[in-house]
């Protein structure tokens, strides 16, 4: 399917690694222009937008930039229109883990902190875009990226982190429904447990998550891209606020039932 993506403007936090590297690298197959945000390691970052413009023959960038802070994202999408003149998908992935106490223990601090990552970074980036889409008066598609904790948790003593994912996917509602009239599209997606570069498939851990997932199958970075870069084409024309389950079924309850097949 031909998404019509290419030399589409594209700003991805957290870019470099993990659920964003996945995301970036699909929009790279669509011939998609990549702005890389990075907080962090910049040898690395640098290395994977200069590999995905190799590879795929597209234009990107890594930028550096703390988006929990407001003159930072300010220089991304400065440094993103002195680069490619317009930015056309925002993509909210940057986030800061919490941690984890009961609630008795709650700090003040560590909320601030964590808000600031998480829920003032997506505030702060999705009015800069909506304004050069207003300004350019051009469609504009922002896809935040949320946490399945928000909606079913495995976990205990994850109030803080809970908390502020639960305000972006109020957020991700509340934007699509107010800039739907100026043609701006506001979704999110819900990834569930996903490999990455430190995945021990053999430790106990990994064995019960894969438990609680009712295919046994753990996703990949690169599935939570395909679902995103649909989410901002034009095919994707009829879902604004919507929040896209990438649990393969996490959240419809354990998987006990299909792993005990398995065995069987």
């Amino acid at each position: 399917m031909e998404l019509g993506l290419r030399d589409k403007v594209v700003i991805v936090t957290g870019g470099s690694k993990g659920v964003g590297a996945g995301i970036s690298e699909i929009f790279a197959q669509e011939g998609a222009t990549l702005v890389i945000d990075y907080r962090s390691d910049r040898e690395y970052s640098e290395n994977f937008a200069r590999g995905l413009a190799e590879k795929y023959g597209i234009r990107a960038i890594a930028v550096q930039a703390d988006v929990s802070r407001e003159e930072e994202c300010e220089r991304l999408f400065q440094e993103a229109l002195q680069a490619y003149g317009t930015v056309d998908c925002l993509i909210n992935n940057a986030a800061t883990w919490c941690k984890h106490y009961p609630i008795e223990e709650f700090n003040l601090e560590d909320y601030r902190y964590a808000s600031r990552a998480n829920v003032e970074s997506v505030l702060m980036l999705s009015s800069r875009f909506i304004k050069i889409c207003k300004q350019q008066k051009k469609p504009g598609h922002i896809v935040n990226v949320l946490t399945k904790s928000v909606f079913w948790s495995s976990s205990i003593n994850n109030d803080i982190y809970v908390a502020t994912k639960g305000s972006v996917a109020a957020v991700t509602r509340s934007l699509a429904h107010e800039c739907a009239k100026d043609d701006i599209y506001v979704n999110a997606i819900i990834p569930g447990y996903s490999l990455n570069s430190s995945t021990d498939l053999n430790s106990d851990r990994m064995k019960r998550v894969i438990g609680y997932i009712p295919n046994g199958i753990l996703a990949t970075p690169f599935d939570m891209g395909y679902v995103t870069v649909f989410l901002c084409s034009d095919k994707a024309s009829q879902i604004n606020g919507a929040m896209i389950d990438c649990t393969g079924g996490t959240m419809n309850g354990h998987g006990d039932a299909a792993i005990k097949k398995r065995e069987e």
